[in-house]
């Protein structure tokens, strides 16, 4: 399964969202959860960075328990910050799912 991240916060925040992230206190993304890319950009919200991440579906629950820690450590501590997770598939995984159901 494929977990796109979504972080989003002010300008303001962008020096204490890098002392929090860089901070050997942050719970640690499970070494199962590989980071596929990330990618930062801004616009008139403030910044977003995205983590794709692929997680084994038999891991998914305890991925979700760790980005929880993870999300409260981070949002208890830059004000602003908001995180989002949406579990997903691969397009080529998702036409191959989706085909099945589709009228003939």
């Amino acid at each position: 399964m494929q977990v796109l991240l979504k972080a989003t916060y002010p300008p303001s925040a962008i020096k204490r969202v890098i002392d929090v992230y860089m901070s050997p206190e942050l719970p640690k993304r499970p070494e199962y959860a590989k980071e596929v890319a990330s990618f930062v950009y801004g616009d008139g919200q403030g910044y977003h960075s995205l983590f794709l991440l692929e997680v084994e579906n038999s891991r998914f629950a305890d991925y979700m328990n760790a980005q929880t820690e993870r999300s409260v450590y981070m949002q208890s501590r830059v004000e602003g910050l908001e995180v989002e997770v949406h579990p997903g598939h691969s397009v080529m995984d998702a036409i191959a799912l989706a085909s099945k159901h589709l009228p003939k």
